[in-house]
């Protein structure tokens, strides 16, 4: 028919210019800041395994796919964790002893409190999160400094300058995805925002990877 043949018609939808809020930071500055960091964005598919929700979210009753495009892709996830990990999997598997990753995306939650609307969809909750995680030596090997690997201190540094000059406030926690004394829930205002931890010994094992990652999860919001 040819492209050109077809008309050029303006939008239909209406079109309101908003101005963008001074009080929050936008997704892509917060990108910025992280790569800044020195961790690299990653982009990994939001459908994962049934294993992977229970073992890194202790979700036993996922969101299913009616049409699974593979049998380890059956299920919509509801952290990032799993997604990091098997990032950090595959670089150790390749000789990479340093891995650095974050990812910026949405989760699928159950609610049946929400309901359908311009960005939304009647049951479900997809807020998007912030993941961070690192492994391995703090900083590349090189004579300025000795070489060390990263702890729980390291990352928990980077999540307060993400939120500088704003005090964050740490408390115990128990995840299915952390180690149970090397972890914490972030509070900011006395809401909690989030996780911040190493992995737990249960998951390094069966991900079979040498050292713990450290990692934290934040809502994006």
């Amino acid at each position: 028919y040819g492209f050109e043949n077809i008309p050029a018609l303006p939008p239909v939808a209406a079109n309101a210019m908003r101005i963008a809020p001074e009080n929050q930071r936008s997704l892509f500055a917060i990108r910025r800041q992280l790569a800044d960091f020195d961790y690299q964005e990653v982009v990994n598919f939001s459908f994962v395994d049934v294993d992977s929700e229970q073992d890194f979210g202790g979700n036993a009753d996922p969101i299913r796919l009616l049409n699974p495009i593979a049998s380890q892709m059956s299920v919509m996830r509801s952290q990032l964790i799993g997604g990091l990990v098997a990032n950090v999997r595959y670089n150790v598997n390749r000789k990479q002893s340093r891995v650095r990753v974050f990812e910026i995306g949405a989760v699928y939650l159950k609610n049946p409190a929400t309901a359908d609307g311009e960005l939304s969809v009647a049951g479900f909750d997809q807020p998007k999160r912030v993941t961070a995680l690192a492994y391995g030596p703090v900083a590349e090997e090189q004579w300025g400094q000795p070489s060390r690997n990263v702890d729980y201190f390291d990352i928990k540094a980077d999540l307060e300058a993400l939120f500088a000059p704003q005090t964050l406030r740490f408390a115990p926690i128990d995840h299915p995805a952390l180690h149970p004394g090397r972890s914490a829930q972030v509070f900011i205002h006395e809401r909690a925002i989030g996780f911040i931890g190493e992995l737990h010994p249960r998951w390094q094992q069966k991900t079979e990877l040498p050292l713990a990652p450290v990692l934290f999860e934040i809502n994006a919001d």
